[in-house]
């Protein structure tokens, strides 16, 4: 989960810084400001989604638990 997080927001801050500097002509120090900026928000973004994600799909219990709730 954490890897998937820092890859996006490796991406995520490369994109913006680049976008940034070329498409909206934003001067270089603050287009290099971007990058840890929008870096950090998907990395954070990324992990409390895939947190969200992980919680409202909890896991099976086990079989072993299972037969013996069961014979309970």
């Amino acid at each position: 989960m954490a890897w998937v997080g820092l890859i996006s927001g490796f991406f995520g801050g490369l994109l913006a810084a680049v976008l940034g500097y070329t498409v909206f002509a934003l001067p270089l120090w603050l287009s290099l400001a971007l990058y840890p900026l929008v870096g950090s928000l998907a990395l954070f973004a990324t992990i409390g989604a895939l947190l969200m994600r992980g919680r409202t799909n909890p896991p099976p219990p086990p079989a072993v638990l299972t037969a013996e709730l069961e014979t309970a």
